[in-house]
């Protein structure tokens, strides 16, 4: 079954799973996923991109992440707004120190824009389908045998 997954083209016009590279990731990320909500198409490209970077990003390296958005989501956005800003320039600290990273970054840099933090109102519901996007792709990550 592994085999026919890897031959199967996926829905993202012109490669197939395994010619994607990270640029493909940035491109093909709708941030309409993030601020209307996940829809089947944003679960495809959660269950391709966890089985992406189960390769070569560790479970703790996504967690880093994960966890300070969790700790955000636990007090609240509105509250914790300015924890959310500085998330992004975390990360590309963390994307320089390790480079297998880029395409997490890249992607999550496209999520991140995607969420209102002037007007906290939709920012809040945009941040609440940016953490269903980051639990698939965590889940995937995992399941595909994510260190």
């Amino acid at each position: 079954m592994e085999k026919n997954y890897q031959k199967q083209k996926t829905h993202y016009p012109g490669k197939s799973f395994q010619q994607k590279d990270y640029r493909d990731w940035k491109r093909d990320f709708k941030i309409e996923w993030i601020t209307q909500g996940i829809d089947k198409d944003g679960i495809k490209f959660a269950d391709d991109f966890g089985k992406f970077l189960s390769g070569p990003l560790s479970t703790s390296q996504i967690r880093n992440i994960y966890g300070e958005l969790k700790r955000i989501q636990m007090k609240g956005f509105k509250s914790e707004k300015t924890a959310f800003i500085l998330l992004k320039p975390k990360l590309a600290y963390a994307t320089a120190r390790s480079n297998p990273l880029k395409p997490f970054t890249d992607v999550f840099d496209s999520a991140f824009d995607a969420v209102d933090t002037e007007n906290l109102e939709k920012g809040s519901k945009s941040f609440e389908n940016l953490m269903d996007f980051m639990e698939a792709v965590l889940a995937y990550h995992k399941a595909y045998g994510g260190k």
